[in-house]
């Protein structure tokens, strides 16, 4: 029996030992904005593209600087070997390489480079761009909660009022309708709980979605931010983001591309270069005596529709490049003042809330349920 009682006690203790770190550790785990930020920029799929394509950009950049591969030749020649005193067939092996003019090399790695620039700068503005996302689906999810304890506290306020409407009613002081309305309001606040609690799971699966999570996981509340201060003016924002921004620093990096790719045009009107080395071979022996050099030079005999028209088409593309950029420049600049006037609408709001609004809108309340009761205000104004 001791034995018996012993093995429960046991069996008891093992359970509390799995269970009741796990759900400590479980009530530790809330979602910090932080910590959701940290874990989008490790795990989305997204910014992993991002990433790799700009790695993908960077391993461009020494395969433009390179140089074509060579060409080995073998040459077996029997049909003029009675020309030679043996007899022999001709055997002559040969390297030929391919050297394009050398300023040509150094625009192509110069492109190549730019390119990968601005795949660095495109990962940056996905990096930001998925921040962002997060930071919205975070406060969204934040507000969904706080508007489901928000309409929770109407229902109880709603609930009160039946509770003062019903004996009213039972005493003959007030009509039927008071009883109802007050029913049909709390079934509006029903109906606007399940509402809420749609756009919760939506927001959360939202969420889990950046995060490369399994869009039903539960997040549970969000832990709330501190109030962002601003210092800077908004002068100072349009330096920063002249300087910082990453789209408009890829913009830059493709108007630096887009004059490496004009010089490039100019540069196809130099000649390129061919280099062969042939070398015959005797009974199986080299010959030293039997071997050709040759150095060949293309000739941009048609420049007059290829390299020509090549150049006019980087000109203009350089000039689109940099229509572009002023285009972007003024949309960033747009969204920074449209930012700016928001954040400041909305903490005039909050100081308007805080002092003002809700403080009187509970006076009123109060005041409603107190007249309603000593029978001063009708239900309709309550």
């Amino acid at each position: 029996m001791i034995k018996k009682r012993l093995s429960i006690y046991f069996l008891v203790y093992i359970l509390i030992l799995f269970t009741v770190p796990k759900s400590i550790a479980e009530a530790e785990e809330n979602l910090t904005l932080k910590s959701a930020v940290s874990e989008a920029l490790r795990s989305n799929p997204e910014i992993l593209s991002a990433r790799r394509a700009y790695e993908a950009a960077s391993a461009r950049i020494p395969q433009a600087a390179s140089l074509e591969n060579p060409t080995i030749e073998f040459e077996y020649d029997k049909i003029y070997a009675d020309r030679m005193l043996s007899g022999d067939p001709m055997k002559t092996y040969a390297i030929s390489q391919e050297v394009p003019f050398p300023t040509k090399l150094f625009l192509r790695a110069k492109i190549a480079s730019k390119l990968a620039r601005m795949a660095y700068e495109n990962y940056k503005t996905k990096e930001r761009e998925i921040i962002s996302k997060v930071k919205s689906a975070y406060a969204e999810l934040f507000i969904i909660y706080r508007s489901i304890d928000i309409q929770n506290e109407n229902r109880q306020i709603l609930e009160q009022f039946s509770q003062v409407a019903v004996p009213r009613y039972t005493l003959g002081k007030s009509t039927q309708a008071d009883v109802l309305k007050a029913q049909v309001e709390l079934a509006r606040a029903e109906n606007e709980l399940i509402v809420l609690e749609q756009k919760r799971v939506t927001a959360q699966a939202r969420l889990n979605t950046l995060l490369n999570r399994d869009p039903k996981e539960e997040i549970g509340l969000p832990e709330p931010e501190g109030a962002l201060k601003f210092t800077h003016s908004l002068e100072d924002f349009y330096v920063m983001a002249k300087a910082n921004n990453p789209e408009l620093k890829a913009y830059k990096y493709a108007i630096e591309r887009g004059k490496a790719a004009y010089d490039l045009s100019l540069n196809e009107f130099m000649p390129d270069f061919m280099v062969k080395f042939k070398q015959m071979v005797k009974r199986d022996r080299v010959d030293e005596n039997a071997w050709a050099g040759m150095l060949g030079v293309t000739v941009p005999l048609w420049f007059f529709q290829k390299e020509a028209f090549g150049v006019k088409e980087m000109k203009s593309e350089l000039e689109m490049i940099k229509a572009e950029y002023k285009t972007k420049e003024n949309m960033v600049l747009f969204d920074i003042r449209d930012s700016c006037a928001r954040v400041e609408a909305s903490r005039k709001l909050i100081e308007l809330y805080t002092t003002s609004f809700i403080p009187q809108a509970e006076q009123t309340v109060a005041a409603s349920v107190r007249g309603y009761e000593t029978e001063k205000t009708d239900f309709l104004s309550l």
